[in-house]
């Protein structure tokens, strides 16, 4: 469990999240939304220890996050930035396998493999990642965070790169991944995937929290005007659809 008590984040001179107070359970997928400059990424950082705090607190099971060492942090969390660099030409196992971090040898071969298969590129263990497509060593690079097993995942925007089908995928295997005692976040920027998938929609605008929730209470008609300049209506299996007339003007 996540507890963010008052947080306040700088970047600079400049305040990117003001006074946020959140309480990320485990066995949940989080979801993390909000227009360009809203603050998601700073939050996810700060989550992940890698960006500092100008006051607040954020504690994981009770400890605060300041006090646990890097190797505990790692232990204990995944983060997966929105860069998808990827620094040597290596096998696609060898890259997920880099995030076995308590296996060796054929141990983590083994499982770097598994992770493949969830990522369905199987086939492609044995090639080079710069030979690979754009979405694909997206996918390798999923693979690499699930290989951690790490009791909390932090995603920003991993869908980048991935065909329609795909990001469906990905966002069933992190839910599953959900069910099974984790405690996902992710930052989306399709509201839309985001209101199907997760079971908690966190809504930030201008580094404030504006709404969190179940995604038809976060996702209310004045959340949807004011922050996203939109509207739209839920159908059955939380199927947001967006109104066209409601589209800002292109330009705009």
């Amino acid at each position: 469990m996540i507890d963010i008590h008052n947080l306040d984040i700088d970047m600079g001179r400049a305040r990117v999240v003001s006074n946020l107070t959140a309480r990320f359970e485990t066995g949940r997928l989080h979801a993390i939304i909000g227009p360009n400059g809203a603050g998601k990424t700073s939050l996810l950082k700060a989550v992940c220890g890698l960006l500092p705090s100008a006051t607040g607190a954020i504690r994981l099971d009770g400890h605060d996050l300041t006090a646990l060492s890097l190797r505990e942090r790692a232990r204990l969390m995944a983060y997966l930035p929105q860069e998808r660099a990827i620094a040597w030409d290596l096998k696609a196992i060898e890259v997920v396998a880099l995030g076995c971090a308590d296996l060796s040898g054929e141990d983590s071969l083994k499982h770097a493999q598994q992770q493949l298969e969830v990522m369905g590129l199987s086939d492609k263990a044995e090639t080079s990642v710069f030979s690979l497509s754009g979405g694909q060593r997206a996918r390798v690079l999923l693979a690499r965070l699930l290989a951690t097993e790490a009791k909390i995942y932090c995603l920003d925007e991993p869908l980048t790169a991935l065909d329609p089908a795909w990001q469906r995928r990905v966002l069933e295997v992190f839910k599953s991944r959900a069910a099974q005692g984790r405690t996902i976040i992710v930052s989306l920027h399709d509201i839309g995937l985001a209101a199907q998938f997760a079971d908690d929609l966190w809504v930030l605008d201008h580094g404030r929290l504006v709404a969190n929730g179940e995604p038809e209470a976060a996702l209310s008609d004045e959340v949807l005007r004011q922050v996203f300049n939109i509207t739209g209506t839920f159908a059955e299996g939380r199927n947001l659809r967006i109104d066209p007339q409601a589209l800002p003007e292109h330009g705009a």
